[in-house]
């Protein structure tokens, strides 16, 4: 009996020993300080969505989201400029414009569909009022600033967004850092030093020389680390590169409903056509009968075709080409009418769009690297977003509006996206750091809302 007592108290052992070991996830801070934290950066650090900034998008900016979580790692008060309602303002030209929501359009057939549209209300022009006296801010993003902006001493005279929070009209932005004891920051900009020039077709603004571009971040990631003496030390950060805008809905969702090839004739039509352009001086510009590529203006003015590795931008007026003939004859006058080049980034503006985001990405790494800074790698997280990631059971594609990530602009997140922003801007920190700052969870926050 003794001897069954003794193999059943082993076993008993034997059982408990094999049990798995339950680890459980304990918050640290690692060798990062989260007690002040600054975000530096442009609309994306901001909270812009949606073609404007408004107060529910800027509480789901990925800055405001880091901030909740390094609050359990000794993270402090969080503070932004915000606006004074849930519409906010963008702009349609020079003229102030509220959020895009999902809403019926209209287009020139009298046809009704499901697209983004202004919010149908006015622009509380509350939104523009200086909220200055109640800094210094936690969140200094700037919607539409480039690397250089933040270094220029009159840049509250030109972008509203920055006159908002700006302490008077000669403070550079990055001057700010002086006026924030901080012992963590986040930096996220470069994107707009190619998407003016790229979301225009290369027709206006330009892009930044990336030997000028490494001497401005060095500069703004100096200013970050050593920010105000004060209590603390020089600052420990984290600094996101570049992803390939190209790849983003502005750039792909117009391609995926026009092809290049669009244009399908009938063999009367064509040869009408053929005759016209001929007539018109253009005798190297054919029709056939079926699909035609779009007759597009050349980055250099002349007529050309367009061809399957050139991409139409999001502003492509549709209607233009349905009822006016855009893309091949005026409907009125009967006179070729090709597209205009601001309306396509063509494939030798999009390959000098890659190289320059290889090249900027190159000076971050490197500056991370001598700084000792955790290196964000976005470039990377876009290449993965492009097949399709689950993330707290969510599928992120970079698709538009159904792809949960990109918000109604083609351009920023969703509340979703930007949680998941969050989380690949914690795995760079946790990993760099020796920290363990817990992931937002992504399904807490929504994604684009249908009426």
């Amino acid at each position: 009996m003794k001897i069954k007592y003794y193999i059943l108290l082993l076993l008993i052992f034997v059982i408990a020993a094999c049990k798995p070991a339950i680890d459980e996830f304990s918050p640290q801070k690692g060798q990062a300080d989260f007690t002040s934290y600054l975000a530096v950066g442009n609309s994306l650090t901001a909270g812009y969505a949606d073609g404007s900034l408004y107060k529910s998008g800027q509480d789901a900016s990925y800055a405001n989201i880091l901030s909740k979580q390094f609050a359990s790692v000794g993270g402090g008060s969080f503070k932004q400029p915000d606006m004074v309602d849930d519409f906010g303002f963008g702009f349609d030209g020079i003229l102030p414009a509220p959020k895009f929501v999902l809403g019926p359009s209209q287009d020139c057939m009298g046809e009704v569909s499901l697209a983004p549209v202004r919010a149908p209300v006015d622009v509380d022009m509350n939104n523009f009022t200086s909220v200055a006296a109640g800094g210094p801010y936690n969140n200094i993003g700037v919607p539409g600033a480039k690397t250089y902006h933040l270094l220029f001493d009159q840049y509250a005279a030109l972008n509203p967004y920055y006159a908002r929070f700006a302490p008077d009209q000669n403070t550079p932005v990055i001057n700010l850092t002086a006026a924030f004891d901080a012992t963590f920051f986040t930096l996220w900009i470069g994107n707009n030093d190619l998407l003016g020039w790229a979301s225009e077709g290369g027709a206006s603004d330009s892009l930044t020389d990336p030997m000028q571009f490494g001497y401005f971040m060095d500069l703004i990631i100096k200013a970050c680390i050593q920010n105000q003496p004060g209590a603390y030390e020089p600052a420990k950060g984290a600094v996101a590169n570049i992803p390939d805008i190209t790849g983003i809905p502005f750039f792909t969702f117009m391609n995926s409903r026009v092809p290049y090839n669009g244009l399908v004739l009938s063999a009367d039509t064509a040869a009408l056509l053929t005759q016209l352009y001929a007539m018109n001086g253009h005798p190297e510009i054919t029709f056939q009968e079926g699909p035609n590529a779009w007759v597009v203006e050349k980055s250099n003015g002349s007529f050309g075709r367009m061809t399957e590795e050139d991409m139409f931008i999001m502003t492509l007026p549709t209607d233009s080409m349905i009822c006016f003939g855009m893309g091949v004859a005026n409907m009125f006058t009967f006179a070729p009418y090709p597209i205009p080049h601001r309306y396509i980034l063509d494939k030798t503006e999009k390959w000098q769009v890659q190289q320059h985001v290889m090249a900027y990405n190159a000076i971050i790494y490197d500056l991370c690297t001598m700084y000792g800074l955790a290196h964000v790698d976005m470039y990377q997280l876009m290449n993965e977003t492009a097949y399709g990631v689950t993330y707290d059971g969510i599928l992120f594609t970079n698709d538009f509006i159904q792809g949960n990530l990109f918000s109604l602009d083609g351009i920023h997140g969703t509340p979703t996206g930007n949680a998941v922003l969050a989380n690949h801007f914690i795995e760079a920190i946790n990993k760099t750091y020796n920290a363990a700052v817990p992931l937002a969870i992504v399904s807490d926050y929504g994604a684009v809302v249908y009426p």
